[in-house]
């Protein structure tokens, strides 16, 4: 049912939540940079404010959430399809201690370089350091996420995160985020939010261990194998299924 009257309440509501639940990170955001904060103790922070977002978003209306079978495995390669900017939010609040690849122009950024340069990986080492810090993040039982594709909505799936796997050997879970309608995607603007609650489902798919060497030819059959798995779209979130953080 389309339902143009509610659009705009919607719009000011989602509005009103990211700015209220931004007050309320900038706090934690600044006590990042600090040297007495251990990672750890940072990455708990995180993931405690992401579970707390997801529940807050659960609690206005405008989301619901269902996380079916997710691992609580440890020292795994994560991967997931990227649709929106809520993706890694989803991702870790529901996934046990967890970091993610960003982009180095993340470190750029003044709002959010503290965070990237003390709890993410940027993708600007070199692939030798990133395999480095990557294995040893795993050997911690860190788990580490990966976007294959890169960018929201991008539709190629890049060879990284196979390339980590066969040189780490590290077990990687699939998973797979849907939306219905979609929101925050590339190019979309924040306050287009639709018109209904947006069901948001995060799936696992299956577990692939690495197998044969860090190659070419293994890294774009492990690709393939990737992409195949993420492009197959699950079914909408169910109002009798959705949950919390």
């Amino acid at each position: 049912m389309n339902r143009p009257w509610i659009r705009l309440p919607r719009a000011l509501l989602s509005g009103a939540f990211f700015i209220a639940y931004g007050l309320f990170a900038l706090p934690f955001a600044a006590l990042l940079p600090l040297p007495f904060v251990p990672r750890r103790l940072g990455r708990l922070g995180v993931r405690f404010c992401y579970r707390l977002f997801v529940a807050l978003a659960g609690a206005t209306g405008l989301y619901r959430v269902d996380a079916r079978g997710v691992q609580r495995a440890t020292g795994r390669i994560v991967v997931m399809n990227h649709v929106s900017l809520i993706d890694i939010c989803v991702l870790l609040a529901h996934l046990p201690d967890a970091v993610c690849i960003a982009k180095a122009a993340a470190k750029r950024n003044p709002f959010l370089s503290a965070g990237v340069k003390k709890l993410f990986i940027a993708n600007d080492a070199g692939p030798e350091r990133t395999v480095d810090e990557v294995s040893a993040y795993l050997a911690r039982g860190v788990n580490v996420v990966v976007f294959p594709q890169g960018t929201r909505g991008g539709a190629k799936f890049h060879r990284g995160a196979a390339r980590l796997a066969l040189a780490t050997r590290a077990p990687v879970d699939v998973y797979r985020i849907d939306y219905d309608p979609v929101v925050l995607a590339k190019g979309q603007p924040w306050w287009d939010v639709g018109d209904r609650i947006i069901r948001i489902r995060l799936a696992y798919r299956e577990t692939i261990v690495p197998e044969g060497a860090n190659d070419h030819r293994h890294a774009v059959a492990l690709t393939d194998r990737l992409a195949a798995a993420l492009r197959q779209r699950t079914c909408p979130a169910s109002a009798g299924s959705a949950s919390g953080a």
